[in-house]
């Protein structure tokens, strides 16, 4: 559902994985440095009917090196770790890419990255996030996908930790709507913000005070940046190539939308 380009300081040459007689095999598979992201098309533009939020990503996310942030040794270190996981299912191996459970494997089961997150990702989770960049549609995940992931889950950790303050590994409403509106440059109405904490927060004492942890946080971001580019699709679509902050989506459009993730 999303449109845009990962970045990063290398890109794997197609096509270098068979799959024979039971055995993975790897073929001659080499690194060249990586193009400059491409501009992901309006989303990189303010808008005022969804944003800024593309800016945010352009000039935060993409940036982000994430084996740096998992102290691997290496960038090709990260790449190293999905193709290894790939290599464990022939059904991956035919697509060059992963799939949730294997997605769920790698976050939670490489000591690296479970000590920088301290979390335990379910497959539902991992589900989502794979439908946040799945450009195929195919319900796989990519290297070029899984990259840009880890850019997106890398930045949002360390915006997480900056607003939980006591290192309670949750942080409260107030800080939740500023990173939402103000951080990320989503354009919503209060109506839509407290929708939002309903369905993500929870409510503790004293004061009936609001506090949202890191995975639903994660959750949070991830459906805002899908659902806001697909509908921000469909609204130029429908308009010829304006927005105007409304379209109208079929019953089995709509579905697609929020089923997927």
């Amino acid at each position: 559902m999303s449109y845009y380009q990962a970045s990063g300081n290398y890109q794997p040459q197609p096509g270098n994985y068979m799959y024979q007689g039971g055995q993975h095999q790897q073929t001659m598979y080499q690194y060249a440095p990586q193009p400059q992201p491409q501009q992901y098309q309006m989303y990189q533009q303010s808008s005022q009917h969804y944003g800024s939020y593309g800016t945010y990503y352009t000039n935060s996310v993409f940036k982000i090196n994430a084996w740096e942030a998992y102290q691997l040794r290496q960038s090709s270190d990260l790449e190293m770790i999905f193709v290894q996981e790939m290599q464990k299912n022939p059904e991956n191996m035919m697509r060059n890419a992963i799939q949730a459970e294997d997605l769920m494997n790698v976050l939670n089961n490489t000591p690296s990255i479970r000590s920088y997150f301290r979390t335990n990702w379910s497959r539902e989770m991992c589900s989502i996030m794979i439908a946040m960049l799945d450009r195929s549609q195919d319900g796989f995940m990519q290297w070029n996908e899984f990259l840009e992931l880890q850019q997106c889950l890398v930045a949002w950790f360390k915006v997480f930790c900056q607003y939980d303050f006591d290192r309670s590994g949750f942080i409260d409403s107030t800080e939740l709507i500023n990173v939402i509106k103000q951080l990320f440059g989503y354009q919503i109405q209060p109506d839509t913000l407290e929708t939002i904490l309903k369905r993500y927060s929870r409510v503790v004492p004293p004061h009936s005070r609001c506090i949202i942890a890191f995975d639903d946080f994660v959750a949070i971001s991830v459906r805002l940046r899908a659902y806001t580019d697909a509908f921000r699709r469909r609204d130029s679509l429908m308009h010829g190539g304006h927005e105007t902050g409304s379209c109208t989506l079929g019953y089995d459009d709509f579905l697609r939308c929020v089923l997927c993730l």
